[in-house]
């Protein structure tokens, strides 16, 4: 096989151009699967009447959906949204500058708060009722129960769960690339069809993506050590 190492060695900057992107998309729709992920768990968990059932019936279209298509259903319908808006409440709207970005940042944060949901409501549930009656009894509040004994012990648990769907929103990222996100797929794509290099194009971009998240996981392998052996410390001296 001949590659062309010339064209690969000059394309890792055209690719590293979007990494940028990449991250800023990860971030923020990580930020927004969480949110999510937290409201609807408090919803289950809470079982707000009719608000429980909508979650339910929400949360199992989100996660039985190809990513794929929840990325085009943004793409081509929140402009049609905005346009019905804009009619009814009569503000301007126009359709010829759209933020892709958010359109990708609003399917990803849906798709992943979805298992978000999900990984809240078992980490919850995985802490002893005990905990919660302890701190009742020690004069705390439920919200304060919540906030300074549940709450802890279940982002704990929680950790490589959420670990794991920082990595593979990483990666689903690329697929922003079908909604006109110019991050490092969608530019790695224009850099080969330029350059006729196909192959050693999107080796460029699989090395990127390799060293990226090598680096993103013991970083957070690294945070999520630090964390459970502060709250093991915390744990002993209490």
């Amino acid at each position: 096989m001949n590659l062309n190492w010339k064209f690969m060695i000059s394309d890792i900057p055209t690719v590293l151009s979007g990494l940028w992107v990449t991250l800023g998309l990860t971030a923020v729709s990580y930020l927004g699967a969480i949110l999510i992920g937290i409201l609807f768990g408090l919803i289950l968990l809470k079982k707000v009447p009719v608000l429980y059932q909508i979650v339910l019936v929400v949360n199992t279209v989100l996660k039985g959906l190809p990513l794929i298509l929840q990325l085009l259903f943004c793409y081509y319908a929140i402009p049609q949204i905005c346009k019905t808006l804009a009619a009814t409440f009569a503000f301007e709207y126009d359709p010829r500058n759209q933020n892709y970005f958010l359109f990708a940042a609003i399917a990803l944060s849906a798709n992943f708060g979805a298992y978000m949901t999900d990984l809240v409501v078992s980490s919850y549930k995985a802490i002893d009722k005990g905990q919660t009656e302890a701190a009742l009894a020690a004069g705390m509040s439920k919200l304060q129960g919540i906030l300074y004994v549940v709450g802890p012990q279940a982002l704990v648990i929680a950790l490589p769960g959420l670990s794991n769907y920082f990595m593979w929103l990483l990666k689903a990222t690329c697929l922003a690339s079908v909604v006109n996100v110019f991050e490092m797929t969608s530019i790695a794509r224009a850099s080969t069809a330029v350059n006729y290099a196909i192959l050693e194009g999107y080796l460029v971009a699989a090395g990127v993506y390799w060293i990226v998240c090598v680096v993103v996981e013991r970083l957070l392998i690294g945070t999520n050590e630090l964390i459970q052996n502060r709250t093991g410390k915390e744990k002993s001296y209490a």
